[in-house]
């Protein structure tokens, strides 16, 4: 059961991701981050109080609690608005990939060199293959830029020559900075997670760190974007929509993923979850209209095979 828990994690993280595409065209992305994260954080008291660690939150000391807080505005608060900027610029197709695996291997990287986990030989091959599938999914080739436009030396104006552009622009230095920016906020937020969190169970610790960030954001929303926190609180249906992503993404996928490493172990987990980035692919087409290319497939797959060395 442990490994299906597993699998599905990863299904509601890529159909999340998909849900998220979409409404970060028509929704700011710290609105649709912090309304995402408010409905979530709303669905962990009950599944605290029945999982019996509240007693773990009491019992902690306020410098555990300060920087669990601080971890969950770092990760949830700033790297999920950055991962929202992301799959707006670049789509999904390259920013699940990417951002996926660079917060995994940069986790599992760190975790050897500050908290004194185990190393293995898989963590530099692995890196190999994710910089490799990186690097095909990010860096359009040749083929894929639009031709420049003929010149017509003509007496008159001539009439403006329209080219078709692909659906999403190749990433630029911004995108690249968005793509970094998200896999290194995440691992970070994990390392400080792992570091600080003590004897804190991951359901408390997850009960702490989603009000966390949802407060951060819907703060500066209210201080700096209040015309963009009200325009989907007056839409019903995307309001709906962000509420359901929020309690599929943020508490089902999380407390899968939790029951996961429990009963089917951490490494086992990590493998099965990292099979994101392929589920995500037939949805970012059949529902986003992306368009798969040979280079987004094979990255794709190197990044999937890094991560399994990484964690292996």
């Amino acid at each position: 059961m442990g490994e299906l828990a597993a699998l599905l994690a990863a299904l509601t993280w890529s159909a999340t991701s998909v849900a998220l595409t979409s409404l970060s065209a028509r929704t700011s992305p710290v609105v649709l981050s912090g309304l995402r994260l408010g409905f979530g954080a709303l669905a962990m008291p009950p599944i605290l109080w029945a999982s019996g660690e509240s007693s773990t939150i009491a019992d902690a000391p306020l410098s555990t609690i300060a920087q669990v807080v601080a971890s969950g505005a770092l990760g949830y608060g700033l790297g999920d608005t950055l991962y929202i900027l992301a799959l707006n610029r670049l789509g999904m197709q390259r920013t699940f990939p990417v951002s996926m695996a660079l917060y995994i291997g940069l986790t599992v990287l760190f975790g050897v060199l500050l908290l004194n986990e185990p190393f293995s030989w898989g963590l530099p091959a692995g890196a190999l293959l994710i910089g490799v599938g990186t690097w095909l999914i990010v860096i359009p080739a040749a083929a894929d830029a639009p031709p420049a436009s003929p010149a017509l030396a003509l007496p008159e104006p001539a009439p403006v020559l329209v080219q078709p552009v692909p659906l999403y622009a190749p990433p630029g230095p911004v995108g690249y900075a968005l793509l970094g920016g998200v896999g290194v906020t995440w691992a970070a937020a994990t390392l400080w997670l792992a570091a600080a969190s003590g004897d804190l169970g991951a359901i408390a610790a997850g009960t702490i760190r989603t009000p966390a960030g949802a407060v951060a954001l819907l703060g500066f929303a209210l201080a700096f974007q209040r015309p963009a926190l009200a325009a989907p609180l007056r839409d019903p249906r995307r309001l709906g929509a962000i509420a359901l992503a929020g309690l599929v993404g943020t508490t089902i996928g999380s407390l899968l993923y939790v029951y996961a490493v429990v009963t089917a172990g951490a490494a086992r987990t990590a493998i099965l979850s990292s099979t994101s980035p392929l589920l995500a692919l037939p949805l970012s087409i059949a529902f986003l209209g992306e368009r798969l290319t040979r280079r987004i497939l094979a990255g794709t797959l190197l990044c999937v095979a890094g991560i399994v060395l990484v964690v292996l």
